[in-house]
């Protein structure tokens, strides 16, 4: 029976300056370019964020109290400031929209109601009374401010008619009594009074 031979493949040799450094770093610590990368990465994550590039539009301040809160948020929900730019952005265009919408709504009501004075007046008053009523308003206010009114359209409020037309009315109607102009004080003077008496 032949004989076997067994042969040993020679192990190959370790690095031995790479042994001896794992053997000189005691487990569970890292090597220092690695420990050094670590503590970079967790100084950055920890570091606050620089908010205060922050643009805002014309209108807006830096000290307003909104935004004062909205920079809170950002810091605690750490929040990086090139996304709170564009949060901004998205908040302040979405609040023009709604204010643009509730202006346009407000004046397409006005403009409703304004005309359903008109049409109310012109059924309660015929246009001789709305004729008084423009002259009295005329008598009463200065053209500054019948124009305000005007561009309001108060001129078309029943209310204000009916009011005008009772002024109208009354400075037709008012019949004024002279007094003795000489007296200044507006008082009668006694001789019109006792015109036989000895002391007149």
């Amino acid at each position: 029976m032949a004989d076997t031979i067994y042969t040993t493949t020679p192990a190959p040799e370790a690095d031995t300056a790479t042994a001896t450094e794992a053997a000189a770093v005691p487990e569970g610590e890292l090597q220092p370019a690695a420990a050094s990368a670590e503590a970079g990465a967790e100084a950055s994550a920890t570091a606050p964020a620089d908010y205060s590039g922050l643009a805002l539009p014309d209108g807006y301040r830096a000290d307003d109290p909104v935004f004062g809160e909205a920079i809170k948020l950002f810091e605690g929900e750490k929040i990086a400031p090139e996304t709170a730019q564009r949060l901004i952005d998205f908040t302040i265009e979405r609040d023009k929209e709604i204010a643009r919408a509730v202006n346009d709504h407000s004046a397409a009501s006005w403009t409703k109601q304004t005309g359903e004075w008109r049409a109310t007046a012109e059924k309660e008053f015929s246009p001789e009374a709305l004729g008084n009523a423009r002259t009295a308003l005329a008598r009463v206010f200065d053209r500054q401010t019948i124009a305000y009114l005007e561009s309001l359209g108060f001129t078309n409020h029943p209310g204000l008619i009916r009011g005008m037309v009772k002024v109208a009315n009354a400075i037709k109607d008012d019949s004024f009594v002279g007094g003795n102009a000489g007296r200044g004080s507006g008082a009668m003077d006694p001789k019109s009074l006792y015109p036989n008496s000895q002391h007149n």
